[in-house]
């Protein structure tokens, strides 16, 4: 309950910021937005899936260290992602489509 009251009043508290005249100001308020709403979604997630307290220095620093060890893991998922990607042969290999040529020699 409290994480969506946070929600809420960072996207109030955004669109009010969003009024200001300068572009600069917007675009830094907005990625400021959706950085804290990352952080506090994620943070819930893994608190409530890891059990994460918070009583005395130990645990504090054990959760930091979990809430840490999660997102360099995810930043990794990513980065395997981003190069599984950039490998892959994008050029269409589909016969079943028309290529380009027989669509040009069709409008003629």
């Amino acid at each position: 309950m409290v994480n969506w009251i946070i929600i809420i009043l960072l996207i109030v508290i955004g669109l009010y910021v969003v009024k200001f005249d300068h572009f600069k100001h917007k675009i830094w308020m907005v990625f400021l937005i959706f950085l804290a709403v990352f952080l506090v979604l994620s943070f819930s997630l893994v608190g409530s899936k890891y059990e994460l307290r918070f009583n005395n220095f130990n645990e504090i620093s054990n959760s930091g260290k979990i809430y840490l060890g999660w997102l360099a893991n995810g930043f990794q998922n990513l980065k395997s992602i981003a190069g599984n990607a950039i490998k892959l042969d994008w050029t269409s290999t589909n016969n079943s489509l028309l290529n380009v040529s027989q669509v040009v020699s069709a409008k003629k």
